[in-house]
């Protein structure tokens, strides 16, 4: 099978996958009411997460020995960064939205980490530094880009109903969602090439395996920890 086909089919059946319709994204998908105190418990165990997608980049970028690949990994650290203007830094956007919850910043490198993100960030830390490198690119630059547009506009569905919220507040979730997109479609051209044969297909889908599914796990933390 020829590596962009493969990539075709891979995407339909990660737009299939149950993290769309687990309880913790339907439950925020269909909130017409978003309480503050509940949004702002969302918001602080969600910035650690945030916080350290650009390091299991810069992890894949390290173990990767395809400069073509090194060069897009580059470009979405590039736009992490904000491209060097740090009021458009990803992190900083999001920072942004907290403070639009009037969350104290003063204690933000204390946020609590909960278990199941803790296992998540090992999990990726371990792939992405000492596995397999076409593992560890399918787990940040597939599974960790194509799904987040569509996660996104869920997450959107609620988030929009926190009460003063304006989408000025929720610019990372909004750019996210185009321009994952583009991240996507520069893997996809950059990988493909590496996919030609059934074991490195079963390289990449494993690596998206490992993200999709542990970011299951810290989806159900999440809903403990906000709805129940």
């Amino acid at each position: 099978m020829k590596g962009k086909i493969f990539l075709g089919m891979v995407k339909e059946k990660i737009l299939q996958h149950p993290l769309f319709d687990d309880p913790f994204v339907r439950t925020i998908s269909s909130l017409e009411y978003f309480d503050i105190v509940r949004a702002r418990r969302f918001a602080i165990l969600y910035y650690p997460h945030i916080l350290r997608t650009r390091l299991y980049q810069a992890n894949a970028l390290g173990i990767t020995m395809d400069e073509r690949i090194q060069f897009v990994l580059a470009q979405i650290l590039h736009d992490e960064y904000g491209a060097g203007e740090i009021m458009n830094a990803h992190a900083e956007q999001y920072r942004n939205f907290l403070r639009a919850l009037n969350v104290n910043l003063d204690c933000i490198e204390e946020f609590e980490i909960i278990p199941e993100l803790d296992m998540y960030i090992h999990t990726m830390m371990r792939l992405t530094q000492t596995g397999h490198w076409l593992e560890a690119i399918a787990a940040v630059g597939i599974a960790s880009e194509w799904p987040i547009p569509k996660l996104y506009k869920l997450f959107l569905n609620g988030l929009r109903n926190i009460p003063g919220i304006k989408d000025d507040d929720l610019e990372l979730f909004i750019e996210h969602m185009d321009l994952d997109i583009e991240h996507s479609s520069q893997i996809e051209e950059a990988l493909a090439p590496y996919l030609e044969d059934t074991k490195s297909q079963h390289r990449v889908e494993r690596g998206i395996a490992v993200n999709l599914d542990s970011r299951r796990v810290f989806h159900a933390g999440l809903y403990r920890e906000i709805f129940e």
